[in-house]
């Protein structure tokens, strides 16, 4: 993956399934100014990545500005597609969760390797979001 952010945006609008003249007058730019834009060579141009990039990476479903921003702070992104409680009472998805976390503070206090205790993690995480997911649900607002 390019390192710095104007190559990946270019490589994302490049690699996207739509073509780059429909992800151009998506996000409200002549074909041309955009691919100016986006030229990592030309050092005059401005990309405008707090009016472009939202718009730039909806218009081509991609996160890879956000993960080549997360991966230079030496942060990973993640993603909250797909994230359903899977219990039918909020009870009883709050005891899942207090599970997943007995079994991560357990995996540590027994020393077992790093990838077992990654993997408990990545299990409360998930257990946390459909918490969260059901609380949303329950309360009918917004995510905060």
């Amino acid at each position: 993956m390019p390192s710095d952010i104007r190559s990946v945006i270019l490589d994302m609008v490049r690699n996207s399934d739509r073509p780059v003249k429909d992800i151009a007058d998506a996000v409200g730019k002549p074909y041309s100014t955009l691919m100016r834009e986006l030229d990592p060579g030309d050092a005059r141009a401005k990309l405008g990545v707090e009016l472009l990039l939202l718009p730039l990476m909806q218009a081509c479903d991609s996160t890879a500005p956000l993960r080549c921003l997360a991966e230079a702070l030496d942060c990973r992104l993640v993603s909250n597609r797909g994230i359903t409680p899977d219990k039918p009472t909020f009870h009883e998805e709050l005891l899942d969760t207090y599970q997943a976390l007995v079994d991560y503070h357990r995996a540590m206090l027994e020393g077992l390797p790093p990838d077992v205790v990654g993997k408990k993690r990545e299990t409360l995480i998930r257990q946390l979001k459909e918490d969260f997911a059901f609380y949303v649900a329950r309360s009918g607002g917004g995510e905060g």
